[in-house]
């Protein structure tokens, strides 16, 4: 049997592995946004990281930039959100989520390794 604080701390755990599939839908502001980063992870212009945000894999352009700011900002706020209402750190969320989201990109795409080197998945 678990002991009452591993028992809080796995349902904490899984309970925000599950919401970081949510995050995902909830990134973006709509088509056009989800089409632009799709394209622009097919193309190789931006990857996952480790700590759940989108940043370029090589030179960027504006638009590239822009677009990468703006799903940040999202998913930041949406982790500060998650970590106020579990009572975690914005670390614990960005960790456990960038697993996920790492786990979760489309075979091609660029993701961040533990020494933070860009590999294709």
């Amino acid at each position: 049997m678990l002991r009452p604080m591993n028992w809080i701390k796995r349902y904490i755990g899984v309970t925000v592995v599950l919401l970081s599939v949510a995050i995902v839908g909830a990134t973006y502001s709509g088509p056009a946004m989800a089409d632009a980063l799709d394209a622009a992870m097919r193309s190789g212009k931006v990857g996952e990281t480790t700590r759940g945000y989108i940043a370029p894999v090589s030179n960027s352009s504006a638009d590239i930039r822009k677009l990468i700011n703006s799903i940040n900002a999202k998913r930041r706020a949406k982790y500060q959100s998650l970590a106020k209402k579990h009572k975690m750190s914005l670390g614990q969320i960005e960790s456990v989520v960038g697993k996920r989201l790492i786990e979760r990109a489309p075979k091609g795409a660029y993701v961040q390794n533990s020494s933070g080197r860009w590999v294709r998945k």
